[in-house]
């Protein structure tokens, strides 16, 4: 799978930013395997369980037909005790992925396939890797007093917009290994936290267009809403619904989905 064909353009646009700085990428790969990358193999083989075909089948086998649908090397893969539906990806030269209990508890095996496409998607466009150094340098700038707080507050809205973005095209990658309805249904099932949902999968998409028509009642209700989302690291669950909702009808979406899907053996 090509990146370039999930990004979302704001993304796109960050990530070619970043890229045309000389020298960004070795830095923050180097900073990447030999800082966090290891301190975080070291959590997952402490405090997780490591997923192979003999552990976690049930697991393992829809994760390699996503690697294998991706087109990505196969990272690590966790299971990590939380009742909170949840899954993250880290790490650039040596990726894994990590999936909460409930999760895999919850989801169906499309679903719980949705969720792992969507890590995959943050996997194959680097965003583990610009996101590494950009939160070092706003560390550094706090805590060494380099930078103001007045003036790092913009820097970081504008850097959490960013991580939104990112999200949406992660959401796309999902969207496209497993199909748009069975992402509608994963994110009814995150949003709700209930393992089942009965109903229309398309309930958020329905609530987007209600909230947008609230939000643009008004510039204060437009303020108001963008004020409150202003610091948030992932779009609003209604709001990645739409997004998906509206990128199925993209060329994009519809070459994806047509690719035939690699078996894999059992």
């Amino acid at each position: 799978m090509d990146a370039m064909m999930i990004m979302h353009p704001d993304d796109a646009k960050a990530i070619e930013v970043l890229r045309s700085i000389k020298g960004f990428d070795k830095v923050a790969r180097v900073a990447m395997d030999y800082g966090y990358e290891r301190l975080y193999r070291g959590e997952n083989l402490g405090e997780m369980v490591q997923v192979n075909s003999e552990n976690f089948p049930q697991v393992y086998y829809p994760f390699l037909e996503v690697v294998k649908a991706v087109g990505i090397d196969e990272p690590e893969i966790f299971i990590y005790n939380d009742p909170i539906m949840n899954a993250f990806t880290y790490g650039d030269n040596n990726p894994f992925i990590a999936i909460s209990s409930s999760m895999v508890e919850k989801m169906s095996r499309d679903e719980l396939k949705c969720v792992i496409a969507h890590e995959c998607g943050h996997i194959i466009c680097h965003h583990t890797l610009y996101l590494t150094m950009l939160a070092i340098l706003e560390n550094l700038g706090f805590a060494l007093q380099i930078v103001s707080e007045a003036l790092l507050l913009p820097l970081l809205a504008g850097l959490r917009y960013w991580r939104r973005c990112g999200e949406l095209s992660a959401d796309r990658c999902a969207a496209a290994v497993v199909g748009e309805k069975v992402f509608q249904m994963q994110m009814l099932k995150l949003t709700c936290g209930l393992a089942e949902v009965h109903g229309s999968p398309y309930q958020l998409v329905e609530q987007a267009r209600e909230y947008e028509t609230m939000q643009n009642a008004s510039w204060w209700n437009r303020i108001q809403q963008e004020m409150r989302i202003m610091f948030y690291t992932h779009p609003q669950m209604c709001h990645r619904a739409l997004e998906i909702d509206r990128w199925k009808k993209s060329w994009q979406y519809r070459q994806l989905i047509a690719e035939p899907q690699k078996e894999v053996a059992l």
